[in-house]
């Protein structure tokens, strides 16, 4: 079995795990169509951290909501594939953007092979129920456990996350945690029934540095013990740098740069994703003024032809970018980027500026 060395050390085989490919989901409202995802591809491997980065209102919590198949009353998967292989020994995978939504087969996926922690814990959990009611319901559900032996499950759960005194804890309602612990709670609950692919959309959002360091250590450690894949999504470029091998931008539902997170941070190539590191304050830069992306992102229902990010790009080619959809051009083996300043109408010798 073929390993690889990364900043959690050795991690399990490199074999795909999820495939994504040209995924597009789309929101149909009274103001127009949404597209919140529009022909997203990506890979998640076996044991491996994958990191999604990209300011609000770009797709990340859409792609995560689409893989669950959570998108909603309005949202549908329009095109593409979501290929899950449950077996890592091989075997045919599983097309979760075909199968029903409501229906056996994504249930026996969701919570059990495939668990999310989401954005806010407070409004995550149900308000009326224990921490121990929700987490020994997934239990029961998936490993067919009864009730006290889902309960003893729970308690060792909650001790796994770090939360003092599990069998008291379990019996709390969600008001009566703090943030920090709420969220250790969410994390349980991901993790109850051992799944191969943790989703984690902002998960240290709200909480102060300290807190926010202890979940992400927490993370890891569960990363080491569980052998799980993990699928981070942040805006903090600190956060995906401690934590993902991989990394995705996103811009507008679609993916602008894909690379191997040392060589996106030594070498990043859209304007974007520069833009992106520049708003990130340094040790050391003195009274140096952060660098703003100028603008804001586009009105969803009012996309702009060509490249979408064309608009706040310093380095826009009139004419091209605002014409055309620039499509991935490959850098290297393990860095991609979707801009025109590598491909047509861009520099020769792949430097990423124009004359």
């Amino acid at each position: 079995m073929q390993l690889i060395l990364t900043g959690l050390g050795e991690v399990d085989s490199v074999s795909k795990l999820l495939e994504v490919r040209n995924l597009k989901t789309h929101f149909e409202t009274e103001e127009g169509t949404v597209k919140a995802v529009n022909g997203v591809t990506f890979d998640i491997h076996r044991g491996q951290t994958l990191g999604v980065v990209g300011e609000s209102g770009c797709g990340k919590s859409v792609t995560a909501q689409s893989i669950l198949r959570i998108e909603g009353a309005r949202g549908k998967i329009v095109e593409g594939d979501i290929l899950f292989y449950p077996d890592p020994k091989g075997g045919d995978p599983v097309n979760i953007a075909k199968l029903d939504s409501d229906g056996q087969e994504i249930r026996a996926i969701r919570g059990k092979e495939i668990s999310i922690i989401f954005q806010e814990p407070m409004t995550s959990f149900c308000p009326v129920y224990t921490i121990g009611n929700q987490i020994m319901e997934s239990i029961i559900l998936h490993q067919k456990a009864e009730a006290l032996q889902a309960r003893e499950r729970a308690v060792e759960t909650l001790r796994l996350v770090g939360i003092p005194k599990p069998e008291e804890r379990i019996d709390e309602y969600p008001h009566r945690l703090s943030g920090g612990l709420r969220q250790r709670a969410m994390i349980a609950m991901a993790l109850s029934c051992h799944p191969q692919l943790l989703i984690a959309d902002e998960p240290t959002t709200a909480l102060d540095v300290t807190i926010q360091a202890q979940i992400l250590e927490l993370m890891r450690e569960l990363q080491r013990e569980m052998g799980m894949a993990i699928m981070l999504i942040t805006h903090s470029l600190g956060v995906i740098a401690e934590m993902a091998q991989r990394v995705i931008v996103m811009y507008l539902g679609r993916i602008v740069e894909d690379a191997e997170v040392n060589e996106l941070f030594d070498n990043p190539k859209h304007p974007y994703t520069r833009a992106l590191m520049y708003c990130v304050p340094r040790l050391g830069s003195g009274i140096e003024r952060l660098q703003p992306i100028l603008g804001s992102v586009p009105d969803p229902y009012n996309i702009p032809t060509g490249c979408s990010f064309y608009p706040r790009c310093p380095e826009f080619i009139e004419g091209l970018c605002d014409v055309e959809a620039p499509t991935p051009v490959k850098i290297s083996e393990n860095h991609s980027v979707s801009c025109f300043l590598y491909g047509k109408g861009g520099a020769a010798d792949g430097s990423g500026h124009t004359d």
